[in-house]
C-alpha cells in the first residue's frame, strides 16, 4: 500500500501529482466510493476510449469514419444512460 499526503484547496479541491496519475492512469474523470470514512478514488475510462476498443475501422481517411463514429458514439451513450 502506498500513502501520500495532498493538499485541499480553500474549494475543496484535491490535485494528484502527475506520476501518480500516470501510475493510476487517471486521465479526464475519475469516480469516489465514500465507505466507513474512507474515499477511493478510481480512473474512469472516456466513452472515446472505450469505443476506440470497441469499434473496429477498416477506412482509408479518418474523415469517411467520421459519421459512423459519431453514430456508434450516439449509440454508446445511448446504451450507457438506458
Amino acid at each position: 500500500m502506498k500513502r501520500i499526503a495532498l493538499k485541499v484547496d480553500s474549494k475543496g479541491r484535491i490535485q494528484i501529482p502527475k506520476d501518480i496519475r500516470q501510475e493510476l492512469g487517471i486521465r479526464e474523470q475519475v469516480s469516489a466510493t465514500i465507505e466507513g470514512g474512507v474515499m477511493k478514488v478510481e480512473p474512469v475510462e472516456s466513452i472515446l476510449d472505450r469505443l476506440a476498443k470497441s469499434v473496429k475501422f477498416n477506412y482509408s481517411s479518418i474523415e469517411s469514419a467520421l459519421p459512423k463514429l459519431r453514430k456508434a458514439a450516439e449509440r454508446q451513450l445511448r446504451k450507457e444512460l438506458s
